[in-house]
């Protein structure tokens, strides 16, 4: 048994209901745009870059279109992430000897064909409750040790299995942050860009995860309890047994609060729309700030007095970008360093993969210094271009 497993027209009447139903769809679809989706960075930049060319009568790079949106680069599949958990074997001699332990019955849950396909979030909650009642039981046969030699044995191996399961709960624990689908899709499957007023769900995805994070620290909050002296023969006494037992039922894992947050999780999947839309800026500002450095060189300030096609560049870079892609590029900065702490401490997980790590850092640390970069580039870019036509990057009267 193991432990753990237009033109003009005269419609019909007809046509005239057909027409009407089509309008209220219409409606109907964009009313719920408006509630779901919102005008997205890319729609901004589109939008930007169009002008840009419009006005500098210059054509787009070949390579821009392509560059609006590209995926995130994929992340490993499980299977290359996962953690193998081997789990400790329990004869039926010691496993009868501990009906009077609820060891027994969590045991036997684990063995049913239910436990054996616990999807990641229910397999951490299991180890939670199985390292909690293994040092119950541990704690409760302890206290019988001078009167029975059997039950001593018992609970110096019950303290072995403890010790192994410790172990096993990081990794299960990690199984959780790099295979299940809900943060899978969270870390890699973005469903929208950031747009400046509908981001569902993304301040209650960082508790989320921060939420997750806290888990991981688990064996060591167990490891800590029970303290007394180890030199010490003598048994905790039935105030410290009680004491602890509460303390126990405190620590385990709530199902019902895990699957919540790895439902906000899901829902907002913040680090990857935080990533795309870091890569969707730095790729396309990057190809803009290339295209009008020699653009806007070009454009004539005479003695500093600002031309009209200057005037309009200005407007356009108010209009655009100032209105509309620097509040989410203010995003991208206030989501990264919510996130950062998290990250640092992944990183720093031995339980996690390194090829996970090699990801989180590419995103969490390289793409955000790439995407400051192209930004300050862009934005040193205008400084120029207005200070040497004496403009400055206000709203157009």
């Amino acid at each position: 048994m193991n432990i753990s497993q237009v033109k003009p027209w005269h419609p019909k009447v007809s046509q005239l209901r057909n027409a009407c139903r089509a309008g209220v769809i219409s409606v109907a679809m964009f009313a719920l745009l408006g509630c779901f989706g919102g005008s997205t960075v890319k729609q901004s930049i589109d939008d930007y870059a169009a002008r840009l060319s419009r006005v500098l009568d210059t054509p787009l790079p070949d390579s821009f279109n392509d560059k609006i949106t590209t995926p995130l680069p994929k992340l490993a599949d499980y299977a290359t992430l996962k953690h193998a958990i081997e789990g400790v074997s329990i004869n039926l001699r010691e496993f009868y000897a501990l009906q009077d332990c609820e060891l027994g019955t969590v045991v036997a849950e684990r063995n049913t064909s239910l436990g054996k396909s616990q999807l990641p979030s229910q397999r951490l909650v299991y180890e939670s409750k199985l390292l909690n009642v293994l040092k119950s039981c541990e704690a409760a046969l302890t206290k019988e040790n001078e009167s029975n030699q059997r039950n001593a044995a018992l609970a110096a191996t019950i303290a072995s299995w403890r010790e192994q399961k410790i172990q096993d709960y990081s990794k299960t624990w990690a199984n959780l942050v790099q295979g299940s689908q809900e943060l899978r899709l969270a870390l890699n499957t973005p469903e929208r860009l950031f747009s400046v007023e509908n981001n569902r769900d993304a301040l209650s995805s960082v508790n989320a995860f921060y939420y997750i994070n806290s888990l991981s620290n688990k064996e060591l909050l167990l490891n800590n309890m029970y303290k007394h002296d180890d030199s010490s023969n003598t048994a905790p006494s039935d105030t410290e047994t009680e004491a602890t037992n509460e303390n126990n039922s405190e620590r385990i894992i709530e199902s019902s609060e895990l699957e919540q947050q790895l439902k906000i999780i899901r829902s907002a999947r913040l680090p990857a729309t935080l990533w795309h839309t870091q890569q969707t800026l730095t790729q396309n500002l990057s190809l803009l700030t290339n295209m009008l450095e020699t653009e806007l060189d070009a454009v004539s300030c005479p003695e500093g007095r600002a031309s009209d096609k200057a005037k309009i560049l200005r407007n356009v870079f108010y209009l655009f970008f100032i209105e509309e892609i620097q509040p989410v590029g203010s995003l991208v900065n206030q989501y990264h360093y919510k996130l950062a702490p998290l990250w640092e401490d992944w990183l720093a997980q031995p339980s996690l993969h390194e090829e996970f790590k090699r990801y989180i850092r590419q995103q969490s640390q390289d793409g955000f210094n790439q995407y400051s970069s192209a930004m300050k580039a862009h934005v040193n870019l205008w400084q120029g271009f207005l200070g040497r036509c004496n403009l400055s990057p206000v709203a157009p009267v």
